[in-house]
């Protein structure tokens, strides 16, 4: 019987061994813990809201998963810095090596490939939304007109710098166009459309009157042209049929004093 019972023990013994180590392995499983040492680290920072983005979120290079967040701090909180960077978003990502073997052929190592893409093609990391899920990912594009903001701080592995998403940029821009109405001032605009249109309608009504005038002193003109040619059709008429009236007759005439 006792021989039964340590076997009971042993069994229940292996079977919650087996347990625990399938709940550990599990962990490591799915919580990325597995083969973090086969990982590449980038980081980037951002000056606004990651809303959306948490730790395991996707690092997506034009739409395909090639990591996922592994921290989110400041980098206040990581690095000896002063002013406006205490407050920026540190993110760090981490990268399997198998997915950054692009530029092999060209001596470049998995540990050297986020770096070179940063210098050669303008890589830059945006947080974009993930539909309406209200989850957000890190996109990773080249975007070499846009310029690389440099750290004021050492990174501790390759640094990729931010860029405004379309959001960002279209929220800046309507910002800054209700920034400029609001400093406005609709009143005195309008007051000055107002005097604009009033000055408008007097010029119009100077200038009808001038044109009224000057057409009633062109018709008076064009009335005398009619006459003068009227009398000058007449004399040619009556000097074709009496050709002697240009000539004048010669009367002598006695001076007054011999009459």
């Amino acid at each position: 019987m006792a021989s039964e019972g340590k076997t009971s023990y042993t069994k229940i013994g292996f079977i919650v061994v087996a347990g625990i180590v399938a709940v550990v392995g599990s962990l490591f499983y799915f919580g990325g813990i597995r083969g973090n040492g086969d990982l590449v680290y980038a980081e980037t920072c951002f000056d606004r809201s990651v809303s959306g983005l948490s730790v395991g979120s996707a690092v997506n290079f034009r739409g395909v998963k090639i990591g996922e967040v592994k921290e989110i701090s400041f980098v206040g909180n990581k690095y000896n810095v002063r002013g406006d960077d205490n407050l920026r978003v540190y993110i760090k990502m981490g990268f399997p090596r198998s997915r950054l073997t692009a530029y092999e052929d060209e001596g470049v190592s998995a540990d050297e490939t986020l770096g070179y893409m940063v210098d050669t093609v303008g890589l830059r990391a945006t947080v974009s939304a993930s539909g309406v899920t209200g989850l957000s990912r890190i996109e990773l594009d080249s975007a070499p007109d846009f310029p690389a903001i440099q750290p004021s701080w050492t990174p501790e592995c390759a640094y990729i710098p931010p860029k405004p998403s379309l959001i960002d940029n279209f929220s800046d821009s309507a910002t800054r166009v209700m920034d400029q109405i609001n400093r406005m001032d609709i009143a005195g605009v309008w007051s000055n459309v107002s005097a604009s249109v009033e000055s408008l309608a007097r010029l119009s009504d100077g200038v009808q009157s001038t044109l009224e005038s000057s057409r009633s002193d062109a018709e008076r003109i064009i009335g005398n042209l009619s006459s003068a040619a009227a009398a000058v059709r007449d004399l040619v008429e009556r000097l074709r049929e009496h050709p002697s009236l240009l000539i004048r007759e010669h009367e002598e005439q006695r001076l007054p004093e011999t009459r």
